[in-house]
């Protein structure tokens, strides 16, 4: 069994698709929104400026492009994910490249391993969401409540699974 299409695994992954894909909705209608998302077991949070009933209209559309086919709205080239293989590869790439006595004369190899690393990763982390962190598998959802946090500009969108993809 595929560890990633077990519960809550399997949720978070589909949550965490229709989070991208509300983000990519919201964007293209307002390329200058600063929005941040954080999907969990009961759908995902959005952090930024944008109107509950916007947000409501752009989860919804996101969803059902999604389960017309729209698979590439899954992932999102600022997805945090990205941003961990980055540091990842960039941390690993400067350890190595200083060794174990670093020194100043090493820098300029920890800036070339370090880029290289930035380059490489920057695919990796995209190819990483596609078959790890996100599912675009959104058969059975669908958009409930939308609820503003009282912690200022955070919004939690609840997605409500009616049946598991798995069994559809």
């Amino acid at each position: 069994m595929n560890i990633l299409e077990t519960e809550p695994i399997s949720t978070v992954r589909r949550n965490h698709a229709i989070e991208h894909a509300t983000v990519h909705v919201l964007t293209a209608r307002d390329p200058s929104a600063c929005l941040i998302g954080r999907a969990d077991m009961t759908g995902f949070n959005i952090y930024g400026e944008v109107s509950p009933d916007a947000l409501e209209a752009a989860a919804r559309e996101a969803l059902a492009r999604l389960q017309s086919g729209e698979s590439a709205l899954a992932i999102h080239p600022r997805c945090g994910t990205n941003l961990v293989v980055v540091g990842l590869l960039t941390a690993l790439a400067a350890v190595f490249a200083l060794g174990r006595k670093p020194s100043l004369k090493k820098i300029p190899d920890a800036i070339l391993a370090t880029t290289f690393a930035a380059f490489v990763a920057q695919p990796l982390g995209l190819t990483l969401q596609q078959r790890v962190t996100t599912s675009p598998d959104a058969r059975g959802a669908r958009i409930g409540a939308v609820r503003q946090s009282p912690m200022g500009q955070v919004q939690h969108v609840d997605i409500v699974w009616e049946s598991s993809p798995a069994f559809v």
